[in-house]
């Protein structure tokens, strides 16, 4: 009897981590929500599924953690006499006690920025889907099984689902609690305004079209807003490269010629973070500002970027190992004067021997042919991959076309058997393959499903799957039609004022890259008519001189971004303007000739 009752008691569970940490630090967490009092709504709004007083008190105890850690790495670097990093370690606990407060507010921000870029494409569908004769309950619904297409907008269908169907919650309190629980004020508005026009008996069809137009226009005037503040950002960034950058190498040099006199000014160490660290840093956060605040697809097509870093970036580093620092290193002999090391010196620096330049202009030189050779594949590859994205303007004129000869009282599918003899450019072929299949009788939804496997662009995608679900549900009326070639046409035409907006701000880098490379060339070469005590003139121009190189090649891929929205598409401008700077490379010993002849070397 004692066995059967001991075997039929259940063991009590063993309580989690987070149990643990609620139940040492829950005082401490509950002084940090009084602090932060706006905690908790990001705590909702972020999708972290924790209670706000256990993520506080997760708070505090990784707080004590990181305090704990710092104690006893700072005894650590006391005994090692590292005063210098004891200052630094200092600031661990007060870096992750604001990161961990901050951190759901920065994950509501990404997941609003995700749903505001498909809303107004979802909007458009759900008002499709309205004309063609569902529910908006039922509309919003369907949005759940469409995660392929509009990714963070299904988890918001898939959560009213929960409210609706489980909970037992009716449509407009569930509608209540999303908009109140959504990080995007967007989508709190539709929410809302939708809720307020039901109960005020309005007309719910002619609010979704009405607030989907109205989401197009402002994509256009945020469009036109960002340029502006693109062309400021860019004017700042032209400033501080070019100020910075010839203050810091005339700095330089001034030091390195009168450095046998006394020391002074700037040491190799400080301009070579400065010109390969400081300088690219730079870069790299305008291109990350830049993408904050332009206009931005839900989607992006990475497979340029791993392209790039699957060869473009092992290239470099194999160009530049065995064509450059091998050769002009102290290297033995038998390892610089192989055939390898030789042999791609030789081709990395042939105009070298053409123009008979000095030894320190050489190792740049082939640095800027390594940058070209190793990227030229990936600007070939991005190329014919851009090229896929023209696929919108075939679908776009498709789409119109189907509108006017559904006028004509043909079946949807009819009708697209009979556009498949019409030229679309890219999507024709995708067009010839639907118009086969259809005509075998192989349903539209699986036609599409397969071409999904093929059709990368995420805009084409939304178009081809709104076509197909208007003609499932509602037969493809004129109606319908009409307003998904409108819904095409302002597809594309964001597209097009976004390259219009953008393509005048292109010419601002190649201001910078050019002027750089020219200026501190020509004062490179004006260096060289004074006297330094030997080698000291070499060893600074061998150390500036690679630096513009790479920081040029780097702002074409600032020029990319701003003007194409994508860094890929900077890949063709660093080719270009790299080769600018090898030209300007290549002619410095006629830019010394030349200022020899006007000013008289100092003695």
């Amino acid at each position: 009897m004692s066995l059967l009752k001991s075997t039929s008691e259940k063991k009590p569970a063993k309580p989690s981590l987070l149990d643990l940490i609620y139940k040492y630090f829950e005082r401490y967490g509950k002084k940090i929500l009084e602090i932060y009092i706006t905690l908790p709504d990001d705590i909702r709004k972020s999708g972290i599924h924790l209670y706000p007083e256990v993520y506080a008190s997760l708070i505090a105890f990784l707080t004590f953690i990181s305090i704990l850690f710092t104690i006893i790495l700072s005894i650590i670097l006391f005994i090692v006499k590292a005063y210098v990093l004891i200052p630094i370690i200092v600031l661990l606990p007060f870096a992750t006690f604001l990161i961990m407060v901050h951190l759901p507010k920065l994950i509501g921000s990404s997941r609003s920025g995700g749903i505001e870029g498909e809303l107004p494409f979802m909007t458009s569908y759900l008002s499709m889907m309205v004309v063609s004769g569902l529910s908006p309950y039922v509309a919003f619904e369907r949005i759940a099984q469409s995660s392929r297409i509009f990714t963070k907008s299904s988890e918001l269908a898939q959560r009213f689902i929960l409210l609706v169907r489980i909970m037992g919650k009716d449509p407009l309190t569930a509608f209540s609690t999303i908009a109140q629980r959504t990080p995007s004020v967007s989508v709190r508005d539709l929410l809302m305004g939708y809720i307020t026009t039901v109960r005020s008996g309005g007309d719910v069809k002619n609010y979704l079209i009405t607030k989907a137009r109205i989401m197009f226009s402002e994509i256009l005037v945020k469009m036109k807003i960002a340029a502006d503040r693109l062309g400021g950002l860019l004017e700042a960034y032209l400033a501080i490269v070019l100020l910075t950058l010839i203050s810091f190498t005339i700095m330089y040099f001034i030091t390195v010629t009168y450095a046998s006199f006394f020391a002074f000014g700037l040491t190799p160490i400080s301009m070579f973070l400065f010109l390969y660290i400081l300088l690219p840093f730079i870069s790299a956060m305008i291109i990350y500002l830049a993408d904050l605040i332009q206009y931005k697809e839900p989607w992006i097509d990475w497979r340029p970027y791993q392209f790039f870093f699957g060869l473009t970036i092992p290239l470099i580093i194999f160009l530049s190992i065995f064509g450059i620092l091998l050769y002009y290193l102290n290297t033995p002999p038998e390892l610089a004067e192989s055939i390898l090391v030789k042999g791609l010196n030789t081709v990395l620096t042939f105009p070298t021997k053409i123009m008979n330049t000095p030894d320190y202009i050489n190792p740049s030189i082939g640095l800027g042919f390594v940058l070209i050779y190793a990227t030229i594949p990936t600007v070939i590859f991005t190329e014919i991959v851009m090229r896929e994205h023209k696929i919108i303007m075939g679908i776009t004129r498709f789409l119109r076309d189907l509108v006017e000869i559904r006028k004509t009282g043909l079946s949807p599918e009819r009708s697209i058997i009979e556009l498949s003899t019409r030229s679309y450019g890219v999507f024709t072929k995708y067009l010839k393959k639907m118009a086969l299949q259809l005509s075998l009788g192989v349903p539209l939804r699986r036609i599409i499903d397969d071409l999904f496997k093929k059709i990368l662009v995420w805009r084409a995608k939304v178009l081809l799957y709104v076509m197909t679900d208007t003609i499932e549900v509602g037969g493809g009326t004129i109606e319908v039609m009409e307003n998904l070639a409108w819904f095409a046409e302002s597809v594309e035409s964001i597209e097009e004022e976004h390259k219009k907006t953008l393509r005048t701000l292109l010419i601002v880098p190649y201001i910078g890259g050019i002027l750089s490379a020219a200026t501190i060339v020509m004062l490179t070469a004006f260096m060289g008519t004074l006297q330094f005590q030997p080698g000291a003139y070499k060893s600074a121009a061998m150390l500036t001189l690679p630096s513009i190189v790479l920081n040029v090649y780097i702002m074409g891929l600032v020029a990319g971004k701003v003007s194409g929205s994508s860094v890929a598409s900077g890949f063709k401008h660093a080719v270009f303007l790299t080769a600018i700077t090898i030209v300007f490379l290549t002619i410095a010993p006629l830019m010394e000739s030349f200022i020899k002849g006007i000013v008289q070397p100092l003695t």
